[in-house]
């Protein structure tokens, strides 16, 4: 049985303040035109494309959090993927990435953790490009046209 990526549901978004070679806007509106909600934080690169193909999608603020700024930045990627209670902010159901050039390996501090907390959250991860990331379980799957790999949940058996 083949699994389907959810793009249905709130999909967070997370790349390179850098930008990233891969395109953003067509898979972002696959989300839209599937039905989902797309979920991003406000920093600049993968970011502001991700608000420029999607004038609808929600954006969470670092400012919206308190403490230092690595703080603040950690709090609003922990909010982008798995929700915030107390901004009224579901957890996504999905996680798509956009790398900068060199891939997966070349991922920030913030994508990096967003990453981690999707995986540790039990979401479906996409990760845009061409190499694929490091572990077991990824398989490739391109979205929109764009190459790329992806994770599912692990289900657990019955049996």
């Amino acid at each position: 049985m083949s699994q389907v990526f959810p793009l249905s549901g709130v999909v967070a978004v997370a790349g390179s303040r850098h930008g990233s070679p891969w395109p953003v806007s067509p898979v972002v509106q696959l989300v839209v035109a599937s039905g989902g909600v797309v979920r991003v934080g406000d920093q600049r690169g993968v970011d502001a494309a991700v608000r420029a193909a999607c004038p609808s999608a929600v954006v969470v603020r670092a400012g919206q959090f308190p403490g230092p700024p690595a703080a603040r930045l950690a709090q609003r990627t922990r909010a982008v993927v798995l929700g915030h209670p107390g901004l009224g902010l579901p957890s996504a159901s999905a996680l798509l990435v956009f790398p900068p050039v060199g891939g997966a390996p070349a991922l920030g501090p913030g994508s990096s953790l967003a990453l981690r907390l999707a995986v540790g959250a039990g979401l479906a991860v996409w990760v845009a490009g061409d190499l694929r990331p490091a572990g077991p379980g990824w398989a490739p799957l391109s979205l929109a046209g764009v190459p790329g790999w992806v994770l599912y949940p692990v289900q657990s058996s019955l049996f």
